[in-house]
């Protein structure tokens, strides 16, 4: 395969996604125009991500049914929502063409990770893919706070995004890195990443990030809980089989091969049916907005 075009950061909501977005743009890969990145108190170091692709993958799931809290179905159920999406390849491309207007790119939006195969069916094979792994029940604490959300419903949502991750990444270039290892030490995780995307052809920027860029973003105080497989088996018994399938594929992959995992439990279509697509979920200000008499304005924007 020739050399990615672009990246596509993925993983759970809560996930430090964002953290890890930034890194590869220091990279080289840029992110969207500016004028399209989404702004907002919600996180303190930045989204770095596209307002308008982010509104455009809403309307995808709500074509499926779906929101970014009631996702599609994993497995089997998957394609029959897929082929309600009424928004052609063409149409998103050029929408993806007008915020990304070079290469190489690197894009993040959770909501990417539940639309993988419409998104690689529409930017086509040249594409790379760094997955952020987070203890689920650091992601169900963490949603739990922003979105009042119980933590069964956490961590039914975390394992349903994992689910879909791992079985549409398929035959792709995935680098799979734990969000923990970003936090303690990003230098050594960005030039994981850097070996990663190199390895692949990928026309990268200088060896060096500008001094104090890389660990100078990424504060290890916005983890505000932390989370081990030990405390899984006590709090969470049932994510263990997607967790442990996760932190096996650890590492870089040049044709990603999904794991054998059994078919997703029943309880978790159960928990997440408690809280449908037409529900409006709760949204609290984090503290730094709080403190700084920010509020979160009418839109979407970062709001997951």
């Amino acid at each position: 395969m020739r050399s990615p075009r672009g990246v596509l950061v993925l993983g759970m909501h809560r996930s430090g996604t964002s953290a890890a977005t930034r890194l590869v743009n220091l990279l080289g890969p840029a992110t969207c125009v500016p004028g399209d990145m989404v702004r907002g108190p919600w996180n303190p170091s930045g989204h770095f991500e596209s307002r308008s692709l982010m509104h455009l993958n809403n309307s995808l799931l709500a074509q499926m049914g779906c929101t970014w809290w009631s996702p599609p179905p994993a497995g089997a159920g998957y394609g029959a929502a897929a082929n309600r999406i009424t928004t052609s390849r063409a149409q998103a491309r050029r929408a993806f063409r007008r915020v990304h207007r070079g290469a190489p790119w690197v894009w993040k939006d959770p909501r990417t990770s539940v639309l993988v195969p419409f998104w690689r069916a529409t930017l086509g094979p040249r594409l790379a893919a760094v997955v952020v792994v987070r203890n689920p029940l650091e992601v169900a604490r963490s949603l739990e706070r922003r979105h009042d959300v119980p933590v069964p419903f956490g961590l039914a949502l975390w394992e349903r995004y994992s689910r879909l991750i791992l079985e549409h990444c398929a035959g792709m270039p995935v680098l799979v890195t734990r969000y923990g290892d970003l936090v303690a030490d990003p230098d050594a995780w960005s030039a994981a990443a850097r070996a990663f995307l190199a390895g692949l052809g990928m026309r990268l920027g200088p060896e060096s990030a500008p001094a104090g860029a890389v660990a100078g973003f990424v504060d290890p105080e916005l983890r505000h809980s932390t989370h081990s497989r030990a405390d899984l088996e006590t709090g969470a018994p049932g994510t263990l089989a997607v967790f442990d399938a996760l932190e096996a594929a650890v590492g870089p992959s040049a044709s990603f091969v999904p794991p054998g995992l059994a078919a997703e439990p029943a309880e978790v279509a159960d928990e997440l049916a408690t809280i449908g697509p037409g529900a409006e979920l709760a949204w609290r200000p984090p503290p730094w907005a709080t403190e700084r008499g920010e509020a979160p304005s009418s839109g979407t924007e970062g709001r997951a």
